[in-house]
């Protein structure tokens, strides 16, 4: 399979995964919109513009030099899309990237200079969703992938930059004892999704 033709198939499979993780259908920017019962895959991977293609393609080339010392290592540490123990606390919660002890979660923005802090507790929150330390994270970062840039902590410094009070082990109880004895008492929550207040109460806001 072509690297074009792989990248049809990644835009294509987006926009289904939209529809499963929001469970609503709508039309505005999707090539689903004008789908029907003999619309087939050939002619939704026909229909990606251009112009996706050459943007991924460029993202796809600013990535190569941040994320090459990752390249060697084995399959095991690499991990695309990583779930946790526990992610059905959070209606099946999965993060980005995991290499070699690494958290990356992924950002296209355009303007690299005004992350938005809830960028930054959704790292946090899948850091702590890790339970039981099965991934054995020792750094986390964000990858602006439009920038070709990876901005990497570690795990000391990010919480203590987020003003955690307390050691990593007793943040992720807190969190899993306090998203258990909510999970019958609120709305259920998207897969993927993170509430605002990730950190939790023993830390202050970024």
């Amino acid at each position: 399979m072509g690297e074009e033709e792989l990248t049809r198939l990644c835009h294509v499979a987006g926009f289904h995964e939209a529809v499963y993780r929001n469970g609503v259908f709508s039309r505005r920017r999707t090539l689903l919109a004008q789908a029907d019962a003999r619309t087939t895959l050939n002619h939704l991977t026909t229909a990606v513009p251009a112009y996706v293609l050459e943007v991924i393609a460029e993202q796809t080339e600013l990535a190569q030099h941040p994320f090459a010392p990752f390249q060697k290592l084995p399959s095991e540490q690499r991990v695309c899309g990583p779930m946790f123990a526990d992610s059905t606390d959070l209606g099946g919660a999965d993060a980005d990237i995991i290499v070699g002890g690494l958290l990356v979660d992924c950002k296209a923005t355009i303007r690299p200079h005004t992350i938005h802090r809830s960028a930054v507790q959704q790292l946090a929150g899948y850091l702590r969703l890790d339970y039981d330390n099965a991934y054995g994270i020792d750094r986390v970062g964000l990858c602006l992938s439009r920038q070709g840039a990876l901005i990497t902590w570690t795990v000391p410094e990010f919480l203590a930059a987020l003003g955690a009070r307390v050691p990593l082990p007793q943040l992720r109880t807190l969190l899993r004892n306090h998203l258990r004895q909510a999970k019958h008492s609120l709305p259920a929550t998207g897969p993927g999704s993170l509430p605002t207040a990730s950190v939790g109460p023993y830390c202050t806001d970024p």
